[in-house]
């Protein structure tokens, strides 16, 4: 796989990761962890390992990946995104509001968004809201714009925490399910150390992510050198 696919692999990886946090912005300034994210398709498995470091004042993120490739991704809340190979002293940039931190899962979930994961603020209305139990499940209608693509999605919430969304495509199929469990308290603050996420192509073909993290700190117990690290001035840009 060349530089450039694994800019956009890892992306992807990245809305992976920020599905996993239930912050209050109020008492996490910054946090970091480590994640591994195993995904199976057709039965072979790839295993991306990174350490992550986030920042709520400007929305940086930084995430250093050591598997499978030695590469460090920043993008912030502006939509400023760059992937850098330390090996080839590389670097491919990009500025586009879709890589902004503010667009993501994990944003909303920092800014204690988690009763709707931010669907309210990309234009979804909600429909119906049903209780079953100690589950809360709500059905959110896609805005004309999204609807070639995405028809709704279904939220469930155990308590004040989220624990499934069903997401159904423009011809009324399941196009992805996320499950989220193995909450864990760190202070005040709750979230899932697991993510489970099942992308449907079609009917037959599929892939499983399985998203884990560990060693979460928060505040001034964060790995601080990985928050401050910058690209070399000298390194070449890809286009």
């Amino acid at each position: 796989m060349n530089q450039k696919n694994r800019f956009y692999l890892v992306l992807g990886l990245l809305s992976v990761m920020s599905l996993a946090f239930s912050f209050s912005a109020n008492t996490v300034k910054k946090i970091s962890m480590i994640m591994v994210a195993r995904s199976n398709k057709n039965g072979k498995t790839a295993t991306i390992k990174s350490e992550i470091a986030y920042q709520v004042a400007g929305g940086k993120m930084v995430s250093h990946f050591t598997q499978p490739n030695n590469q460090y991704i920043i993008n912030n809340a502006k939509g400023e995104v760059s992937i850098y190979d330390p090996a080839k002293n590389t670097v491919i940039q990009q500025v586009n509001y879709i890589f902004s931190t503010e667009t993501t899962q994990f944003y909303y979930f920092l800014n204690n968004q988690k009763s709707d994961l931010g669907l309210r603020n990309m234009g979804f209305t909600n429909k119906a809201t049903k209780f079953e139990k100690n589950l809360m499940i709500s059905t959110w209608i896609a805005p004309a714009k999204l609807s070639k693509s995405i028809r709704s999605v279904e939220l469930v919430h155990n308590g004040g925490n989220p624990i499934y969304t069903k997401y159904i495509d423009g011809e009324g199929k399941v196009m992805k399910k996320v499950y989220y469990y193995n909450f864990q308290k760190v202070g005040d603050i709750e979230f899932p150390l697991a993510v489970t996420q099942i992308d449907f192509f079609t009917a037959k073909d599929s892939v499983i992510t399985k998203t884990s993290y560990a060693e979460v700190k928060i505040n001034e117990a964060i790995n601080n050198e990985l928050l401050n690290f910058t690209i070399p001035l000298n390194a070449k840009a890809l286009k």
